[in-house]
This record gives C-alpha cells, sequence and structure tokens, in this order.
C-alpha cells in the first residue's frame, strides 16, 4: 500500500498480483440500469451496468516520472468518460440543461401519449402471416436469386 500511497476512500485491493495502479472512490450511480433503457441492445454485454456512474479516480503509479493525475471517470452504461475536474463540471452543466429539456419531452409525450391504444392481435396475426408468405414469394423469385 506505501507504494500506492492509498487515499482512505480507495476502494481498489492494491494487494492483488494485477491490481489497478490507480486509485478509485465507490462510484454514484443510478439504480436504473443500462440494459432496461437500451433499445438497441448493444449494452446487452453490460446488463448489470449502471445508466450512468461517475467516479474519482486519481493515478499517481510512479508520479516523478508521471506525476498524479485526478479524473472524474463518467460512466453511462458499458461507455466511460475519463475526464478532467473542469471538463466534468461542463459536462455536469450539460446534463443540468438537458435535465430541463427532457422534462419539457417527457411532459409532452405523455401528453401526446393519452391518444396512444393497443392493436388488434388478430389483425397483427393476419398481417405478419401475409408479410412472411410475400417474402417467401420474394425470396423464391428467379430475379432474388440472381
Amino acid at each position: 500500500m506505501l507504494r500506492w500511497a492509498c487515499f482512505p476512500w480507495c476502494v481498489n485491493d492494491h494487494t492483488e498480483p494485477y491490481a489497478a495502479d490507480w486509485h478509485s472512490a465507490f462510484p454514484a450511480r443510478t439504480k436504473l440500469r443500462d440494459a432496461a433503457i437500451d433499445s438497441s441492445r448493444y449494452s446487452g454485454n453490460g446488463n448489470g451496468l449502471p445508466w450512468l456512474s461517475a467516479q474519482i479516480v486519481v493515478s499517481n503509479d510512479k508520479p516523478q516520472a508521471y506525476g498524479r493525475h485526478t479524473e472524474v471517470w463518467l460512466g453511462y452504461g458499458a461507455h466511460v468518460g475519463e475526464l478532467s475536474p473542469a471538463e466534468a463540471r461542463e459536462a455536469l452543466e450539460e446534463m443540468r440543461g438537458f435535465v430541463n429539456r427532457l422534462k419539457h419531452v417527457v411532459e409532452e409525450a405523455a401528453e401526446i401519449a393519452r391518444d396512444d391504444f393497443e392493436g388488434d392481435p388478430e389483425i397483427a396475426r393476419l398481417d405478419r402471416e401475409a408479410e412472411e408468405r410475400r417474402s417467401q414469394v420474394v425470396r423464391s423469385s428467379t430475379e432474388y436469386a440472381a
């Protein structure tokens, strides 16, 4: 631990053979998981990851040679942005503005959604069957094979 000059708030276990050579605080994170809102299914590799997270990370291995660098690691699902404190402050200000715009979008969507309705399952089934028949005709055509 002396080699790493560990901070009291560090949650990394530096005793492991291939331990992280940086210090990390426990992340602040959302309860909402990334996979719960990712309709692209890209985040499938990180099902357990929070939608948003942020933590302090300090790199100070061999500081005489490489210096000491404090960053905020901003996580968004499977992605991580390594930001300086100034860049993190800028991101925070952007988020504050975005939250206000998101609130407006959500309120407008809720108003529009009042007219939403469920379709007829029988009509949907017939449509899927017709689409499958059309696809089979296209796939079996000689022009499609060429």
